[in-house]
């Protein structure tokens, strides 16, 4: 027996058109089966907003692990892992806006933020496929971050985009750890995906250009000189080789230091 639920479900539940059974409705799905009647529903999403949630992995140890490593990586001045402090690690519950598109033969999902945000990675996450269950209520001491941005403007941002109309639209809670850190006397911020581990950050102690620019200067100014000054081939060669070896060993200097 098949029927057809009405678009006004709310709160990723449903209710059956035949018995009155509620269930849960799992983002993606177009037909489902209701668990006290086995009628078969077809899910129409057209005017539906459902609400669900990323489950927390990480706890604030493993988020403060994954910030650690990420200062020790080539984004971030040098040692950041070892001179900075941690000030706070706080859990929060940041909302996007999902859509699902029908693209040719496939699907594809995209989302917006849903409140302001200085870290534009954000809105390039990738949510993990089947991880997403009805959300119920925020854990205590978790942090919810308040919608700001309407539905109609995310909506708006992706027609922009040229993408079509969704077939599902939905309000999802992604988990995140606010790492708050102070370097040289400053205070900076990184969030960490607490389902995924990555870390997300806007502004942060980054290395410094100059060197490498002063480095990459100084050996074009040499090559050049010993360019226009040489006219036999083979000098001209090994006037090059013998001045790219410091030029290396300068290069990796600064590596080292920076």
């Amino acid at each position: 027996m098949t029927g057809r639920l009405p678009p006004e479900v709310k709160d990723a539940r449903f209710v059956c058109s035949q018995c009155g059974g509620e269930g849960a409705l799992e983002s993606g799905q177009r037909f489902l089966t209701c668990r006290f009647c086995n009628t078969t529903l077809f899910v129409d999403r057209s005017g539906v907003v459902g609400h669900y949630r990323l489950p927390r992995l990480l706890v604030a140890d493993e988020a403060t692990a994954a910030v650690r490593r990420w200062m020790a990586g080539n984004d971030t001045v040098k040692d950041l892992d070892s001179r900075s402090a941690n000030e706070a690690m706080e859990a929060v519950s940041f909302p996007v806006w999902l859509f699902r598109v029908q693209l040719g033969g496939g699907e594809e999902v995209y989302i917006e933020p849903a409140a302001a945000t200085m870290v534009p990675q954000l809105a390039d996450l990738k949510l993990p496929a089947g991880r997403l269950e009805p959300y119920t209520a925020e854990e205590e001491g978790v942090e919810a971050i308040p919608e700001t941005i309407p539905l109609e403007t995310a909506r708006s941002w992706l027609e922009q985009r040229g993408h079509g109309r969704p077939t599902e639209t939905a309000l999802v809670q992604l988990p995140l750890w606010r790492c708050r850190y102070s370097y040289e006397g400053q205070t900076y911020q990184a969030l960490v995906d607490a389902s995924t581990g990555a870390v997300m950050a806007a502004v942060f102690p980054e290395k410094a250009e100059s060197p490498y620019f002063l480095v990459a200067g100084l050996g074009i100014l040499l090559f050049t000189i010993e360019g226009l000054a040489i006219t036999h081939p083979a000098i001209k060669f090994l006037a090059y080789l013998i001045t790219a070896i410091p030029l290396l060993l300068l290069a990796y200097w600064v590596a080292r230091r920076i």
